[in-house]
């Protein structure tokens, strides 16, 4: 049978970004959670869906799970918001966990488990405009300077190639093809999504000289996106690894003021999701200044 929802458990959890809920979250599902769960993300992986989402969704439900204690059959609208609302966490997080629930509820009632969907009473996630921060130029240079081969790699990648910390961990040297005018790496993103990104002739040549994973893991495959945070941090001086994507879009744009070219170059589906990653050109802002100017 059903059974009730224990509401308690929900000031028990408070994170602030996936990768640490995922952290706090290795425990299996409760036997009545396990089984929708284990079939949604099998619905998912059938749609092709990466590894890294099929975790991170399971990470998420799983938590809910563990909270909300009995059975989703038996989750009500009120129990949703409740959970959502107990939790600290930053938008980005906030937003792909009710991404999440919509689709494990919605998975649901599309096979006639319950008449309902609970999730429809979850209220849109209101994000913050973020503004772009780009990594300078003269950060990068002392990073480089700062850094060992494998390090040298991870920043040109990032500033030079725009990739994400997790696409600079499993850059391999089969990613690199022929194109018409020189070199491009095929770059695996989000939900498997594949792109083309130019790269320098140079960095090509380090990449196909390493006959397999660019920075291959202790036991087999590559390492984590966490490896690769965690060398540029400490290189940076403060600036993200994330920064130098903002650092890479915000050049590509000055040289082609075409938003949609960078767009697919960052492997975003939206222009929108583009614009946070933009910086105004400098020289923009400078010729904007000198128009206003009142000086003689």
């Amino acid at each position: 049978g059903r059974q009730i929802i224990h509401l308690t458990a929900f000031s028990l959890i408070r994170t602030t970004s996936r990768a640490q809920w995922c952290a706090m979250h290795r425990s299996q599902a409760t036997p009545l959670w396990a089984e929708y769960i284990n079939g949604w993300l099998d619905s998912l992986k059938a749609a092709g869906y990466s590894t890294a989402t099929l975790h991170t969704r399971r990470c998420q439900m799983t938590a809910m799970g563990n909270a909300l204690g009995g059975s989703p059959l038996d989750v009500g609208g009120n129990g949703l918001v409740g959970y959502f609302a107990s939790k600290e966490w930053k938008p980005e997080t906030r937003k792909s966990a009710r991404n999440a629930t919509v689709s494990f509820f919605r998975w649901i009632r599309a096979h006639d488990l319950r008449d309902d969907d609970p999730s429809q009473e979850l209220p849109s996630v209101r994000r913050p405009q973020a503004h772009p921060r780009p990594c300078p130029d003269k950060v990068i240079l002392s990073a480089l300077s700062k850094a060992n081969d494998e390090e040298q790699l991870m920043l040109r990648l990032g500033a030079e190639c725009g990739l994400r910390r997790s696409e600079i961990a499993s850059v391999s040297s089969t990613d690199v093809m022929d194109d018409l005018v020189g070199r491009s790496l095929i770059v695996r993103g989000k939900n498997d999504k594949q792109r083309l990104v130019p790269l320098p002739d140079d960095l090509a040549d380090l990449i196909t000289a390493h006959h397999g994973y660019l920075f291959p893991g202790r036991w087999q495959g590559h390492v984590e996106a966490s490896y690769i945070s965690k060398h540029l941090s400490r290189l940076l001086d403060g600036w993200t690894t994330h920064s130098l994507r903002h650092r890479y879009a915000t050049r590509a744009y000055e040289a082609t003021h075409d938003l949609l070219l960078v767009s697919k170059l960052l492997g975003h589906a939206s222009v929108e999701t583009t614009q946070r990653y933009v910086a105004m050109p400098d020289e923009r802002l400078r010729a904007g200044l000198e128009a206003v100017s009142l000086g003689a």
